[in-house]
């Protein structure tokens, strides 16, 4: 029978993003011609961003890793021969087994992160258990701080479907610039202010989402939790709070009530540098909004202060009962799809350690924990880009013996390794997606074949095991029976032919998030007071205010030299470091300085400047905007050290949050000055 081309394929973006858009993909004779939104899909109604769009470069371009590659230069240097994979497995296998006899298994680092989301990636256990343990990590360098914090004070992480933003009267944007990170909200954030609803931005810069915006605060770096017991206080004195709900549906009102009398609007204004009259006005809007949405975004738990940021802000639509309610709520990430099980897992050997904190995987390798790393796995991450204090790194990687990674491009990490292992794209292997911008479980399909000798991991793992003599059953071929196995184990009431057409939304979803008002902490209610902050973290309780380090006030012999606060966000065309060696999306990179500081500095429009402090130094592109205040300046993370020259995290410190282990990257004092 005669096929007409292209045909057409629904599957998911996997990328670590809010949107988990649903994609229909074209397919011509074996490739990937066109990439479009899915128009049925529930969520993304057939909008997906730039990237998704250039998917095809990606998986065509000539930047593509297609062959096992061995380094024959020094490391970093990126001088690599093309080897056969059975030269590569042979290598890899030797020096694991010697490695194990010698060090134990506690010598090889496992690092695994989420360039993709899904399931099938666990796939990995099921060869290192066997291996007999290894060392791992653990934090995060996303949003482990926030979701600490939610979990604390909610009991769950989750907010309304997102069209319900449609239904707001007032909309409340802190430190989130969906525009750039999560265009299916923004979608609703325009449609909602077209109808009439006012939209307040809180930001360190103007960004890309505020262009609608009533009103826009500029806190200091940091401050962000200042503010939000400011604003709490000032309600409480207006009496334009809910105390029926906060009566019935809350714990530690009283104390909580205590604390914010020490944030009266004078001082925040001074704390925060906001005008006065800016945050009075703010209060107005509440006044005559008081049921409204806030949309948290990650940047402002990326300090030290972070976990307790997110508690004092989360904690606003509790006051005036904007839970539980159509057209209101506290949004950070929706986390109502259950978690998939992985059921081929071996037991779990009593030798893993988890001895080091992601935030400091470079000072940790570096100081050789007890017994010492001689090897890292690496795959699905880029720590030489996405990591602090990356020179710090590359010293420490260094001295390893064995450097392993799994990856489709030459990145700054793989540059460092000893073995590369050319690996699939999303269209090349089976998954299943669950989110966290929304709550669908998808399918990703295999769709076409992987170019050249590209292999999954479950492909690699399996060869590898069979060196090992380890149990296959624990290492499943990556196909639909294994997703069939997962779904069945997940109990989830679908299959693989129903999640070729249409995702699956289990029936505990919840459109509005506690309609039922009912709170999974352990005492049933929302916590102004948390005693699990205390006795797992050793922190107050309530969401006091403190000031994050590498500031003018907590450091100001670091301040003296370098009195620039140095904040980094989402850039449109990348996915955390993804994206960042795709011809058609580069740029030169490029930082924000305010007119103010560039004058100090006689800096001109488009000046090379040199960015430093006591950590490193790069040079990016100066733009001159008024879209940053003074002492601030702004660029976009994920550039590449290889192609840029331009990596952010040559500046950044190893520093953590105060609750769930994150990374304080935004606590970053710099210099700049014109290159001549």
């Amino acid at each position: 029978m005669t096929k007409n081309y292209p045909l057409a394929f629904f599957t998911v973006c996997p990328k670590d993003c809010f949107g988990s858009c649903s994609l229909e993909v074209e397919v011509e004779r074996g490739k990937v011609v066109k990439v479009r939104g899915n128009r049925n899909s529930p969520v993304n109604q057939g909008r997906i961003c730039i990237k998704g769009k250039n998917y095809p470069n990606m998986v065509y371009g000539p930047e593509r890793l297609l062959y096992p590659l061995q380094r024959i230069g020094k490391r970093g240097k990126g001088e690599f021969k093309r080897i056969s994979w059975e030269q590569a497995l042979d290598t890899i296998y030797e020096k694991l087994k010697n490695l194990k006899e010698q060090h134990g298994p506690e010598s090889v680092l496992y690092y695994n992160r989420f360039a993709n989301l899904g399931v099938v990636k666990n796939c990995a256990y099921g060869f290192w258990y066997q291996f007999g343990g290894f060392t791992s990590t653990y934090g995060g360098l996303c949003d482990s701080a926030a979701q600490e914090a939610i979990n604390l004070t909610y009991g769950e992480v989750k907010h309304n479907k997102i069209s319900d933003l449609e239904n707001s009267k007032l909309i409340i944007l802190w430190g989130s610039n969906p525009a750039y990170t999560n265009i299916h909200i923004m979608h609703y954030i325009n449609k909602a202010v077209d109808k009439g609803a006012r939209l307040i931005t809180i930001d360190i810069r103007e960004n890309e989402s505020g262009a609608k915006s009533h009103l826009y605060l500029n806190p200091r770096p940091g401050t962000d939790g200042c503010l939000a017991l400011g604003i709490a206080n000032q309600l409480i004195e207006d009496k334009l709070i809910d105390h029926n709900f906060i009566n019935q549906h809350t714990f530690g009102f009283t104390k909580f009530k205590e604390l914010v009398k020490n944030y009266p609007l004078d001082k925040v204004s001074d704390t925060t540098e906001i005008p006065l009259h800016k945050i009075e006005t703010m209060i107005g809007f509440i006044k005559n909004a008081p049921e409204y949405a806030l949309i948290c975004g990650m940047g402002v738990q990326r300090y030290t202060n972070g976990g307790q940021t997110i508690r004092a802000i989360s904690l606003l639509p509790v006051l005036t009962g904007s839970i539980g309610k159509k057209g209101c709520g506290f949004y950070f990430s929706d986390r109502q799809a259950p978690e998939l099980n992985w059921p081929f897992s071996p037991p779990k050997p009593k030798r893993i350690r988890n001895s080091i904190p992601v935030a400091k995987l470079a000072s940790e390798l570096d100081n050789q924990v007890d017994p010492p790393v001689k090897a890292v796995w690496i795959e699905q991450a880029n720590p030489m880009t996405s990591n602090p204090s990356i020179n710090i790194l590359a010293r420490a990687m260094n001295k390893l013996d064995l450097i392993v990674v799994a990856d489709l491009f030459l990145t700054d990490t793989a540059r460092m390794a000893d073995i590369i292992l050319p690996a699939t794209s999303m269209f090349e292997y089976y998954d299943l997606i669950t989110g966290y911008g929304h709550s669908y479980i998808q399918l990703q399909q295999k769709l076409i074949e992987s170019p050249g000798e590209c292999k999954h991991e479950s492909e690699i793992y399996r060869l590898l095991g069979k060196k090992f003599g380890f149990n296959l059953d624990y290492l499943p071929e990556n196909n639909l029976s294994t997703i069939e196995k997962i779904i069945s184990s997940s109990n989830l009431n679908t299959d693989v032919d129903e999640l070729k057409e249409k995702p699956y939304l289990h029936p505990s979803y919840q459109e509005i998030a506690f309609g039922d008002l009912k709170f999974n902490t352990p005492i049933q209610k929302v916590e102004f007071f948390s005693q699990r902050m205390r006795d797992r973290w050793g922190e107050d309780p309530l969401p006091a205010y403190s000031e994050p380090v590498e500031n003018k006030y907590s450091s100001p012999n670091i301040y003296y030299k370098y009195p620039l606060s140095l904040i980094s966000s989402h850039a449109y065309n990348k996915m955390n470091s993804q994206f960042s060696d795709i011809s058609i999306l580069k740029e030169e990179p490029f930082v924000w300085v305010n007119p103010y500081d560039a004058a100090k500095r006689g800096i001109n429009k488009n000046d090379r400047v040199k960015m430093y402090n006591g950590r490193g130094s790069l040079i990016l592109k100066a733009i001159i905007t008024k879209k940053v205040t003074p002492g601030i300046v702004h660029t976009y993370f994920g550039w590449w050290g290889g192609v840029h020259q331009a990596n952010l995290n040559k500046l950044t410190g190893e520093y953590i949050s105060d609750i769930g282990h994150g990374t304080a990257f935004h606590n970053c004092l710099v210099e700049i000055q014109k290159v001549k």
